[in-house]
């Protein structure tokens, strides 16, 4: 278990992360959104020590990083994947590690082999592709067989049979009881990976809670209408307190706060035809686009269309 309490650090006159409190729980894959520049990186790094908090704390299994006798087997973690000397082959790489804790050549091999390492083991790292490098530093952070694994980004790179690899990992260590943090962008994979959601949003927790009501509080379902009779389907369905948003042709409708079943009722009723009725689930991107709408530091402009000279046309003789 993960437990931050009032959390909070500082870079200069910079607030990175400001009075965060939240608890990791074992037994589920918890995944931590937020924009760049949010504070995950920061916050995952005061979990390891790694930077010192301004004020509040952070424990792991109820102790700081710092004061646990055996950190690799409390938590194993993947925050920098390119920390690897470049001349060390994998296995080198991984054996200079387990030394620090007595751990043996035959538990090296063991990671090897999951992480999909095993062709490459005696290759240098300097040579490795990104996703092979995430590939051994996931090897690294599983090596002492920890009771929580913490990852930043773990599919960056990897192809889509690694992600899918990561995303079985992560269920499999959950199902075992371990705790799971992991921070990705891709909000596809962490709503088929993940059971809870923490989402920070300039230093400060914007939402703590299982990813089912997450996205339920934030973009619920919608019902899609096709009807040539859309105008005055509208107006019924807003008189009842429904959302209503137009598509672009005048005959098609995205409705929220009632239900499909309640939209057919009104279309019998008043002998309204529908070419089309059927319910649209939301998604996690879609919750955390409304959310965090506001909260993204880094902007960027809406792409300029660069007007170039006409194409010339050869002229093809006949």
């Amino acid at each position: 278990m993960i437990e931050a309490r009032d959390l909070t650090k500082r870079f200069g006159s910079k607030t990175a992360v400001d009075h965060v409190t939240f608890t990791v729980q074992p037994g589920k894959v918890t995944g931590f959104l937020g924009p760049n520049g949010a504070g995950k990186s920061t916050t995952m790094r005061m979990i390891l020590g790694l930077d010192r908090p301004t004020s509040g704390a952070v424990t792991v299994n109820g102790r700081r990083y710092a004061d646990l006798d055996s950190p690799l087997q409390e938590i194993g973690a993947l925050i920098d994947a390119k920390g690897v000397h470049p001349r060390r082959s994998a296995r080198t790489h991984l054996r200079a590690i387990a030394a620090t804790h007595g751990i043996s050549d035959a538990r090296v091999d063991e990671v090897i082999e999951l992480t999909g390492l095993t062709e490459v083991a005696r290759k240098k790292a300097g040579g490795f592709s990104l996703g092979m490098g995430q590939r051994l530093g996931i090897a690294g952070a599983l090596l002492a067989d920890p009771r929580i694994v913490m990852f930043d980004e773990p599919v960056n790179g990897l192809d889509p049979d690694g992600v899918m690899w990561v995303r079985r990992l992560s269920r499999r260590l959950a199902d075992e009881g371990r705790t799971v943090f992991l921070s990705s962008h891709l909000m596809s994979e962490v709503q088929q990976t993940a059971d809870h959601v923490i989402v920070i949003g300039r230093g400060r927790i914007l939402a703590d809670a299982p990813l089912a009501d997450f996205v339920n509080a934030n973009a619920p379902d919608s019902v899609l209408v096709t009807s040539p009779d859309a105008q005055r389907l509208a107006e019924l369905v807003a008189a009842r307190g429904a959302t209503v948003t137009a598509g672009e042709d005048r005959e098609s409708l995205a409705i929220t706060g009632i239900d499909a079943r309640e939209i057919g009722r009104l279309a019998r009723d008043h002998q309204l035809w529908l070419a089309e009725l059927r319910s649209a689930g939301s998604t996690l991107e879609e919750a955390y686009m409304r959310l965090t709408a506001q909260e993204t530091e880094y902007r960027a402009g809406e792409p300029a269309v660069v007007q170039g000279p006409a194409p010339q046309v050869a002229a093809v003789a006949r």
